[in-house]
């Protein structure tokens, strides 16, 4: 006897991601949609005049820089016998880091959606390794400003490279766009006018910590297995991850439900945070934050997805960094450096 949770899968899988196109216009989409399944809902969240290209430039994952330097190393769990919950949220699960955890940031028109993933992952994960003492918004504009080796900036980006960059180089506070919150808050150029800013290594006026002493860095950066387990015991260790996936005319368009593909042609890819878990009429989804702002969709700018089976590659490529921490604390590689000259100092002093 085949189990009613698969055969919802199931009636899902046969209908995969890529599928023939159908040339409609948004609103005869939306119809399409909704007469055609009953899992998702769609709905308008983009005025009507909203071109193509603006929507393809929200979404900006180049891809995964084949460069053997910048590859991070698979992690695998031992799940054993460990039976996973049939819900999780990590808002719940680090209640002192929700506030971090469940906060939807606004990418604008620029396409910095590998910048604010990573930042917003980063930003939780601080957050979950101090145990909620460091609520702080990482910098999405940083990573676009001054990782010229993550890509295009505005124009998309490599997301491996930005964990590198955490890693070998730190990432300041930052908040949204005219919060004027952190050392670097999200920018007019980037939010408004699409353009990525130049990098600027200090804070703006009237934040009193220096740049380089606000940073965090991450400790080590590694890819988890794509197995939905592996991706689950991940989460509920050690917090939130960030993928990819593709994305499809008829996103766009989402608003509740259990998100699947089901028409419109091929948009780009996406970087986003996956947070957790659930089942919605005996379908399994994982529950993702978005970088759309909190009005897009109706779920304050977070979505459902079909979990299992890696629908549209959401399971592809995960890859998140062990518990970060704030620049009090050097770096491993800039630790690597400094120790001899440290040392040096203090034989130095001690002849005296």
């Amino acid at each position: 006897m085949i189990c009613p949770l698969l055969v919802s899968v199931l009636s899902l899988v046969v209908s995969p991601c890529l599928q023939e196109e159908i040339q409609m216009t948004r609103h005869e989409l939306i119809n399409f949609i909704n007469t055609n399944q009953s899992n998702w809902t769609a709905g308008d969240n983009f005025p009507e005049i909203t071109s193509t290209e603006v929507l393809k430039r929200l979404n900006g994952v180049l891809g995964i820089d084949p460069d053997p330097e910048y590859q991070v190393t698979l992690r695998r769990h031992k799940i054993g016998k460990t039976k996973m919950p049939e819900f999780f949220d990590a808002r719940d699960a680090w209640a002192e880091c929700s506030g971090v955890i469940g906060y939807v940031r606004d990418q604008g028109q620029c396409g910095s959606c590998w910048a604010f993933a990573a930042a917003e992952v980063m930003s939780d994960r601080l957050c979950i390794a101090t145990g909620g003492q460091d609520k702080v918004m990482l910098s999405p504009e940083d990573l676009l400003q001054c990782c010229t080796d993550c890509g295009l900036g505005c124009d998309g980006g490599y997301v491996n490279k930005a964990w590198e960059y955490w890693l070998t180089y730190g990432v300041v506070s930052g908040g949204d766009y005219n919060s004027n919150t952190g050392c670097k808050p999200y920018s007019a150029l980037a939010y408004l006018y699409k353009t990525t800013p130049p990098c600027q290594k200090r804070c703006q006026l009237n934040y009193n910590t220096p740049y380089e002493v606000d940073k965090s860095f991450a400790l080590s950066i590694y890819k988890v297995s794509s197995e939905e387990e592996q991706i689950q015991m991940e989460i509920m260790t050690n917090g939130p991850v960030m993928t990819t996936y593709t994305v499809f005319e008829d996103f766009y368009s989402y608003q509740r439900g259990v998100y699947h593909h089901v028409a419109g042609k091929y948009m780009g890819q996406h970087a986003v945070k996956i947070i957790g878990w659930g089942v919605e009429n005996k379908i399994p989804y994982w529950i993702v934050a978005n970088s759309w702002g909190s009005r897009w969709g109706a779920l304050g700018g977070f979505f459902k997805i079909l979990r299992g089976v890696n629908h549209c590659g959401i399971e592809e490529y995960v890859i998140v960094s062990d518990k970060s921490h704030s620049s009090q604390m050097l770096p491993l590689p800039l630790l690597i450096v400094t120790l001899p000259l440290v040392c040096k100092v203090i034989i130095f002093f001690a002849k005296f």
